[in-house]
């Protein structure tokens, strides 16, 4: 009969190593001493197998994670991170977003700045114009030249978008769309309530806005940040001088291009757009008043693409619920504003995983998906127009083509004309004057007194 410690011995190597038949029994002769060997070298071997099964078999790697951070926070908005995600995802990625709002303004990146000092494990961040050179000055973007030259990102991004994607000759950032802001969308039921036909100059403008204002409908909607304000004075801008005095004045910051009666002329056509802004703009944001727009409370509304971006999130059909159509007096220019993505240099992204976010987000296929979600065109002039509604294929048309023109040039108001300093100090001069704080002639000198501080200044510095 086995004795009782034989029994003990057994009993526990079936239960801590590997299955031992019940009928198995330890040898009779072994020693007290010589069956604990046993009993050690069986749990090292147990402890061994499953190992050496793993390495022969191992299990699929975790995916790496990126870390998103992003100013995208209305429903639309909303919509079109989940498209990068997909996409993302699709690149074998795993994905982590972090939001605040901002609209690429100072108060998005202070949150960004606090963020990193908390040490997130940021991967890259949403971007706009110089802002991108900003962050590149500081050494903290990732080089991404390699798979720029890999996918000839050179041949299909239009020019004026890269200058602002490259830091000195170098790629730094990914541009995933192409966003116009010299738009005028337009509640279609309102409009055809009205029987005006389409504002094509701005005395047609005019007439539509006092048509609207006679009926008791509110004929600009806006809101109250000043980028919105300097975005519509961007439009007026373009419309009252034209491409070269835009390109002059706002993008080579030339002093001599503000003549004081043609900049005295934008503001008084300010002045005039002002005075069809109903009382309460002073206290919505720019979603909101695309809100009073899309419920039949507004007839117009200023804005850039991203406004189709929520109205294709709400269901809204073009041509029967709203309608699209150039700025007066800006046809065949295109003031645009990219939405972009740098990288961190030092994140805890390989540079093999940095190339895939960046292929990623450069993917045709992607960036048409993307459009359609954000109203804009896509940031390469590869993409096929067929899958876009009327709205988007007259924004790729007309990118291609001002593209060729050289008349696609950066918003002034979303950061892609000037440095960040110059921007602001636009913004202040627009506010104020929009506010009723400046008279047109004192807002003139003082956007002048602007262009002159920063003429001269190095767009890479």
């Amino acid at each position: 009969m086995e004795s009782e410690e034989n029994v003990l011995i057994a009993r526990f190597l079936r239960r801590t190593a590997f299955f031992i038949p019940p009928s198995t029994s330890l040898p009779q002769g072994a020693g007290t001493s010589g069956k604990l060997i046993l009993c050690v070298a069986l749990c090292l071997l147990a402890a061994i197998l499953p190992a050496a099964a793993l390495a022969s078999n191992p299990e699929k790697e975790p995916a790496p994670v990126v870390d998103m951070a992003s100013w995208w926070v209305s429903e639309g908005e909303a919509a079109s991170l989940a498209v990068i995600q997909r996409h993302v995802e699709a690149r074998g990625l795993g994905w982590r977003q972090h939001v605040s709002p901002g609209s690429g303004t100072s108060r998005y990146w202070n949150v960004l700045e606090e963020w990193l000092a908390e040490g997130r494990p940021l991967s890259a961040s949403q971007a706009i114009g110089f802002d991108i050179r900003d962050w590149a000055s500081r050494g903290m973007l990732a080089n991404l030249d390699a798979i720029a030259k890999e996918e000839e990102w050179d041949e299909v991004v239009p020019h004026g978008i890269q200058r602002l994607s490259k830091y000195k000759g170098h790629w730094v950032a990914v541009p995933i769309n192409a966003h116009s802001t010299n738009w005028l969308w337009v509640n279609y039921p309102l409009f055809s309530r009205l029987g005006m036909p389409e504002p094509d100059t701005w005395d047609d403008l005019l007439k539509l806005l006092e048509k609207a204002k006679d009926e008791g409908i509110i004929p600009l909607a806006i809101g109250r940040e000043p980028w919105e304000h300097t975005l519509l004075f961007e439009c007026a801008a373009a419309g009252t001088g034209g491409a070269e005095f835009y390109r002059r004045a706002f993008l080579d910051l030339d002093e001599g291009a503000l003549e004081q009666g043609l900049v005295e002329e934008i503001f008084r056509r300010m002045s005039v757009l002002r005075s069809f802004v109903d009382p309460e703009f002073n206290f919505r944001t720019w979603d909101e008043a695309t809100t009073l727009l899309r419920e039949g409370r507004a007839l117009l509304q200023v804005q850039g693409s991203w406004v189709l971006g929520e109205f294709r999130h709400h269901g809204l059909k073009p041509g029967q619920e709203y309608s699209c159509l150039r700025f007066p007096d800006t046809q065949g220019m295109v003031l645009f504003n990219a939405d972009q993505y740098f990288l961190f240099k030092n994140s805890p992204l390989s540079d093999e995983v940095r190339a895939t976010l960046a292929s990623a987000l450069m993917g045709i296929e992607f960036q048409a998906e993307l459009s359609t979600a954000t109203g804009a065109a896509p940031a390469r002039v590869d993409v096929p127009r067929e899958g876009f509604d009327p709205c988007g294929r007259r924004s790729i048309t007309d990118m291609r083509n001002a593209n060729m023109r050289r008349t696609m040039m950066g918003s002034i108001a979303m950061g892609n004309a000037n440095p960040a300093p110059v921007k602001e100090a636009i913004y202040a001069v627009v506010n104020e004057h929009f506010l009723g704080k400046l008279t047109d002639r004192e807002a003139a000198h003082r956007l002048r007194e602007v262009i002159s501080a920063a003429a001269g200044a190095d767009p890479e510095s």
